[in-house]
């Protein structure tokens, strides 16, 4: 147990002993009597320390760090008390410490018994710059004891970046025609809404990083994601410490509501897509990323018969929910590579319209158990009367996909699960590989495909999803769409291309 004394206090040695030997009375320590803490003013008894430098990767300048910790020991015997631990740079100092609760830039007359440590956390905040490129910012903690003065060096990356949202739950673009360019990152706060009629332009190569709880709403709008091979625009978590480098759930929309109940007012918090398209129009995304959200991409579409959205060379992965979300949504795409999400890498619910070539959805999800098939498709919902609502697949078609994940050997477990009360006429997956055991799928609804057969992916552990066994089980068949390349930019066989994402080159 440690005890907390506040720097005001302003307690001399003598005190402080006093103090101690009222406590251990209390705690039990002693048998008798009372000895006396005694510190030692022997100035050649140094402290250490965990680390000799605090490292903050790249953060972004006005948004805070993560919290990192620093542990300071007495290896002696005999108790130290530590004059000051401070802040080199004080009140003007980007870094923050707090000393076991006590909070700096200053922190005095701290007693540190023998064979004891204590823990002082460092968070920073960067202001900005000029720069383009990363910079640094530097401090160092001063821990003064017995007339020495030791030192730990605090480094943080600081990282410009233009900055979207706000404080509101909703903000609208800063212009209705706008485009982000790449010369910095683009950090978004809070949900960003492209309001109905507006546009928003994502140029080649460019990182956007959104903020937990936050995201794109494209509400009856435009967005259009200009990737390219090499070039993608990338959008993932504002956290850029190496320990948040694969961490999922960082970001995605979550709207708060308030309803009444017989027990009062209750809030509920709604997760929706990290980018969310409600109503989009002639939407396009090519060659982008989306990776360690909750849900990464969902589709609501509305009166419509059109694409919203055209969804082309694109890889979404590591989501705590889901990959690609649509509701009764209209999409085309090819060359997408959707992989490991807490439930499913994609849900094509409510019906909708789907025409998707070349596409592989391949679930290893390994964060805990996961329950959801890799792929599902419904065409049906239950409305606020209760009532059963239909919406039709019809006009879908998945062509030369792959439909696997590392559940597939599970009894009654299968990777691609459809709920459909209006089976299409016409088979909706063609020459594809999917994982179905059930005996009562409709097998009406595929055509040409492998039911059982588990994909020869290069190394699923690696996630390198492409195909190396040189079988023609593996060969696809013809496309809706003219495909002449894979999502590496190679090409592929017009006549017999490959099932999924990548073309096997001979």
């Amino acid at each position: 147990m440690r005890i907390t004394l506040s720097s005001s206090f302003e307690l001399n040695k003598a005190v402080i002993s006093g103090f101690f030997c009222v406590f251990l009375i209390a705690l039990g320590f002693q048998n008798s009597g009372c000895n006396r803490v005694n510190f030692s003013d022997d100035p050649t008894l140094e402290l250490t320390f965990s680390a000799d430098t605090v490292l903050f990767d790249t953060v972004f300048t006005t948004i805070g760090s993560v919290t990192l910790p620093l542990k300071v020991y007495n290896p002696h015997a005999n108790a130290i008390l530590i004059d000051e631990i401070a802040l080199e740079g004080g009140v003007d100092s980007p870094f923050r410490v707090n000393v076991d609760g006590a909070v700096g830039p200053t922190v005095e007359d701290w007693p540190l018994l023998g064979r004891d440590s204590l823990w002082i956390f460092v968070e920073v905040t960067v202001d900005p710059t000029s720069a383009a490129t990363p910079f640094i910012v530097e401090d160092a903690i001063r821990i003064n004891a017995n007339g020495i003065n030791q030192e730990v060096r605090l480094i943080a990356w600081g990282q410009n970046a233009h900055f979207h949202g706000g404080l509101e739950q909703i903000t609208p673009l800063a212009s209705c025609d706008e485009t982000w360019q790449n010369d910095l990152p683009h950090v978004i706060y809070g949900i960003v809404e492209i309001e109905p009629g507006c546009r928003l332009t994502i140029e080649p190569g460019t990182q956007v990083h959104v903020h937990k709880g936050g995201g794109l709403l494209v509400y009856q709008s435009t967005l259009d994601v200009q990737g390219t091979l090499n070039n993608e625009v990338v959008f993932q978590g504002d956290r850029l410490e190496e320990n948040y480098s694969d961490e999922a759930g960082q970001w995605g929309i979550e709207l708060d509501f308030q309803f009444e109940t017989d027990y009062g007012i209750e809030e509920v918090t709604a997760q929706r897509g990290g980018i969310w398209l409600y109503g989009g129009v002639n939407c396009s995304m090519n060659y982008a990323i989306l990776k360690n959200g909750t849900i990464g991409l969902q589709v609501d579409t509305t009166g419509s018969t059109l694409p919203a959205l055209t969804l082309t060379n694109t890889i979404i992965h590591n989501m705590s929910a889901y990959g690609l979300y649509a509701q009764g949504a209209t999409i085309d795409g090819y060359n997408d590579l959707i992989y490991d999400c807490g439930q499913s890498t994609a849900a094509f619910t409510l019906g909708g319209a789907y025409r998707l070539d070349h596409c592989t959805f391949a679930n290893y999800w390994s964060e805990g158990v996961r329950q959801s098939p890799s792929v599902l498709f419904t065409d049906w919902y239950e409305d606020i009367d209760g009532n059963i609502q239909i919406r039709s697949l019809e006009g879908s078609e998945f062509n030369n996909c792959i439909f696997w994940g590392n559940n597939y050997s599970l009894t009654d477990f299968d990777e691609l699960v459809v709920s459909l009360l209006n089976i299409p006429v016409n088979p909706i997956v063609r020459n594809s590989a999917l994982d179905v055991d059930d005996p009562d799928f409709p097998l009406q609804l595929i055509e040409a495909c492998t039911t059982s057969n588990e994909p020869p992916f290069a190394s699923t552990s690696d996630r390198d999803f492409h195909l190396t066994s040189n079988n023609t089980l593996w060969d696809g068949g013809s496309s809706q769409f003219n495909v002449a390349l894979d999502l590496d930019g190679l090409p592929r066989n017009i006549g017999i291309p490959d099932k999924g994402c990548f073309e096997r080159q001979q």
